[in-house]
């Protein structure tokens, strides 16, 4: 049964997190019409599609001037650092949307929770990566990245850094699906082209006994996006998913 989302539950502070979702109940009865009860595992979940309120509009890309900055920042500055707020009381993911100006261009794109992330030839201080490479660009022209719910958890802030790469290390590692470390340097960063950029957080939630919005047992999956949310359940119940994207992070 698909209805639109109903009540929140007492904690005010879920309110927001189910904006323009619906609510999805699932039950299983035997022939008696006894509900049974189902329960499984994170290893065989239970896979859930949900979709948002069809009346949602996707805010703009936010440009990011990151050209300007060449010449501003600290010698020793090797990424386009940002920082984001994701205290929440419930756990969310986050998805990135990049869309470079130059779509022959490559970047690296690392994180680290609740502090910077530090990466160059003497320390790897960083808790994720991933190349944005011409290849991996969505028709849209849009390179997308995303950090699901388990990983968010228990923490407060993540900041994210974006260095260009060079022509060198485009055919190196464009061309490998193969590698398993990030690329390295010790040069400061410098941006030939600007980029837009889109943060947006989403969430599997469901209705506890004393109607509260819950998320334990529930991990946000990677097929995700603007009109629906993938979640994997460990069982049955009324579930709905989350959407808020996020204003433009700190530099």
């Amino acid at each position: 049964m698909m209805n639109p989302l109903t009540s929140f539950g007492s904690n005010s502070k879920s309110n927001s997190n189910q904006n323009f979702s619906r609510s999805i109940s699932l039950s299983i009865f035997d022939r008696n019409e006894n509900e049974i009860s189902i329960q499984t595992n994170l290893i065989e979940p239970i896979q859930l599609i949900i979709p948002r309120d069809p009346n949602l509009i996707i805010p703009s890309m936010i440009l990011q001037n990151v050209t300007s900055t060449n010449n501003n920042t600290p010698h020793n500055q090797l990424f386009y650092l940002n920082y984001i707020n994701i205290t929440n009381n419930i756990t969310v993911s986050i998805h990135f949307e990049v869309h470079p100006f130059n779509i022959s261009l490559a970047y690296l794109f690392i994180y680290k929770f609740d502090q910077t992330p530090l990466l160059n030839s003497s320390i790897n201080l960083i808790d994720g990566w991933t190349l944005f490479c011409p290849s991996n660009l969505t028709n849209e022209n849009i390179d997308k990245y995303f950090v699901n719910n388990q990983q968010t958890s228990d923490h407060q802030s993540l900041i994210f850094g974006l260095r260009k790469l060079n022509s060198i290390e485009i055919i190196e590692f464009c061309s490998n699906s193969s590698y398993t470390n990030p690329p390295i340097t010790d040069e400061r960063f410098n941006f030939t082209s600007n980029y837009e950029l889109r943060i947006y957080t989403s969430g599997c939630y469901y209705l506890d006994s004393n109607n509260n919005w819950k998320s334990d047992g529930l991990i946000v999956g990677s097929l995700t996006n603007h009109y629906e949310t993938e979640c994997f359940a460990t069982h049955l119940t009324t579930f709905a998913g989350g959407f808020i994207v996020l204003p433009a992070p700190i530099s």
